[in-house]
């Protein structure tokens, strides 16, 4: 009697369990599921060779809309997916990022291509399949909320003859993307000021809304075929350029004079408690004026030896021995001088 109640505890306990973290099959399916056409052309297509020889990437336009928004995700509910040639594998997988009509797409290198055995002749086509569909954790079945399609020959394209030089329109995959966008800024009507196209000299770029849209959809974009965003990633301005501090690292002991003189000034400043900057611009200030002396003794002239002092902030900069801010400092105190020693003195 003891055992059939632990038994039955056990089971009543086993199915609570399982009622507790099965996921609610509540989302419904949406109002409509597609990879849009314009006219009777699906907007689908494979790009091959596109950042190295033998890899693919699966792009499309999906379409999956809700008059009322889920409050499950795009990315939790639906799954874009490359399935082989019999539709009982899935070869790779992404999420949907947002609902709606939306760029999308997956991309596998050469070695992903050969290990999922999707190296057929493109020439000829092939029967791979794409495919949105629901996810199973949240849909009881795929029946309306699911949407395939089988490539054909006429699907692929080869990105080898994409080059970004001369002719834009010689890009089959910029092309492609535009004319996704222009579906795209059509059925959302962004507001004046956001559109996702731009035409400049009569060529067609992304923008930076547009560019932020395929960039979600389609990783890597800018990279796989960068002359579309650039509009986008470094339009012209009326502003002044900020500084980012290039040119100063470059006047540095390392990129001067090497990696031996760099350790050296280093270790110099340890020694007298300076950074490597100070310990550069302390040499630098000991040779100007043992120099100076010298000069002195050797012409007995004052107005010599403030020149030739003057130019070692500047010759130090240059140098990578002294940091900008503490040439500028020299500079000033140098002019002071030479303004005492002219006008003060009557020298001019």
């Amino acid at each position: 009697m003891m055992i059939k109640r632990i038994s039955r505890s056990f089971i009543i306990a086993i199915v609570a369990l399982l009622l507790v973290v099965s996921p609610a099959l509540a989302i419904s399916n949406p109002g409509a599921i597609s990879f849009y056409a314009v006219g009777s052309v699906p907007q689908y297509r494979v790009f091959y060779n596109v950042l190295e020889s033998g890899d693919r990437l699966f792009v499309a336009e999906q379409y999956v809309h809700y008059t009322v928004t889920p409050n499950e995700t795009a990315s939790e509910a639906f799954l874009f997916e490359v399935l082989n040639t019999s539709g009982n594998e899935t070869i790779a997988s992404t999420t949907l990022k947002q609902y709606e009509a939306k760029p999308i797409s997956i991309y596998m290198t050469a070695a992903q291509v050969t290990t999922a055995n999707a190296t057929n002749d493109v020439s000829v086509g092939t029967a791979l399949i794409i495919r949105i569909m629901g996810n199973p954790l949240l849909f009881a079945s795929s029946t309306g909320n699911s949407v395939n399609a089988t490539l054909g020959g006429g699907d692929y394209f080869d990105q080898t003859l994409g080059v970004d030089g001369g002719v834009a329109t010689d890009n089959l995959l910029r092309n492609f993307m535009i004319t996704i966008a222009d579906h795209l800024e059509t059925f959302d009507a962004p507001p004046a000021g956001s559109e996702y196209i731009v035409t400049v000299s009569g060529v067609r770029y992304l923008t930076t809304t547009g560019g932020s849209i395929f960039l979600e959809g389609i990783l890597s974009l800018d990279v796989m075929c960068p002359i579309l965003f650039q509009y986008s990633v470094a339009p012209m301005t009326g502003d002044a350029p900020t500084s980012t501090g290039a040119y100063t690292s470059t006047l540095s002991p390392l990129n001067k004079w090497g990696q031996t003189t760099a350790d050296g000034l280093t270790n110099l400043g340890l020694f007298f408690g300076l950074n490597q900057a100070l310990a550069g611009s302390v040499m630098l200030l000991v040779f100007a004026s043992a120099l100076a002396v010298f000069t002195y003794a050797k012409i007995q002239s004052g107005i010599a030896v403030l020149l030739l002092i003057g130019t070692t902030p500047f010759l130090g900069a240059w140098l990578g021995l002294m940091p900008l801010a503490l040439a500028f400092i020299f500079v000033i105190v140098i002019v002071v001088l030479l303004g005492f020693f002219f006008f003060s003195r009557g020298a001019l």
